[in-house]
Parts: C-alpha cells; structure tokens; sequence
C-alpha cells in the first residue's frame, strides 16, 4: 500500500494505531486523576488516612 507516496505495510499501520491508543488512554487517565482530585477530601477520608498512618507508626 502506497501513502503519500512511500510504500507503507499494514504491520506499520496497525502499530501507529496501537501507540495512538496507548496515548490516547493515558492521557485521559492523567486527565481524570487531575479532575478527581480537585475535590477536597472528606472527614472519612482524612479520618481513614490518619487512622491508616496511626497504625504504620506502631509498627
């Protein structure tokens, strides 16, 4: 197959495809990480940790 003039096989196609996927996917993983964590924590959540931390120390 001929794009732009330059002979091109199908293994290569299918792999810049895989790698725009792979791109893509991780960018919007990154993006809603960011948005997520925009929130405040809640008192549970802060409580949790604090427990959490609490029982790493003891050890």
């Amino acid at each position: 197959m001929k794009i732009f003039g330059k002979k091109i096989h199908p293994r290569q196609i299918i792999l810049f495809f895989a790698g725009m996927l792979v791109v893509g996917s991780t960018s919007y993983d990154v993006h809603r990480s960011i948005k997520n964590n925009e929130t405040p924590p809640s008192k549970e959540q802060i409580q949790a940790m604090e427990d959490y931390l609490a029982a790493k120390r003891r050890r």
